[in-house]
């Protein structure tokens, strides 16, 4: 299914003048001009695109898996650290000083691990998803490109577009086209 935007430069024809040889020549038709000025385009919600697409879907759960032991000894160390303090909240009035020092000490250095540790791993998180990311719209701008001469297209926009009529919204055209990579 595909539909046809169709941008008409309107130009007067009083007032288009072509000069050939010095003479005035006004016979360019609108219908020529109409012809020259036929464009067909479309639009692509990119924001759905990269939410739906299966690439990126497998991308999620790639990572979900890559980064899941590192996020579970985290969650472990933190809870490992609120139960010393509670211990030490608890049983600190008949712990004596150097307990109860070797004790906050070692809350303390969990503490600082665990700031650490979160900080690298949304780091690489970070970093990871940038990555994925990269490779989604790698093949997402191949389908485009593939689906957009296939079907005649001179432009398909995708952001920056303030208004896009359903009748050119290709979006879940491309996004059949992803399913089938």
């Amino acid at each position: 299914m595909s539909y046809k935007l169709v941008f008409l430069l309107l130009i007067s024809v009083a007032n288009l003048s072509c000069t050939t040889g010095g003479v005035s020549n006004k016979s360019m038709s609108v219908d020529s001009l109409n012809a020259q000025a036929e464009l067909k385009a479309a639009y692509i919600n990119s924001e759905k695109i990269l939410q739906n697409a299966p690439q990126a879907v497998k991308a999620i759960e790639l990572m979900k898996k890559e980064f899941q032991t590192r996020e579970r000894a985290l969650r472990d160390l933190a809870q490992n650290t609120q139960s010393q303090e509670e211990s030490l909240r608890k049983e600190g009035a008949i712990m004596s000083d150097a307990q109860k020092k070797k004790i906050e000490n070692e809350i303390l250095e969990k503490k600082r691990k665990i700031r650490f540790d979160t900080q690298s791993l949304k780091e690489d998180v970070d970093l990871r998803r940038k990555q994925e990311i990269q490779k989604v719209r790698t093949s997402i701008t191949a389908v485009i490109n593939s689906y957009g001469k296939k079907h005649g297209y001179h432009l398909i926009f995708t952001e920056g577009v303030a208004f896009a009529s359903d009748k050119v919204d290709i979006t879940d055209e491309i996004l059949e086209e992803l399913k089938k990579m």
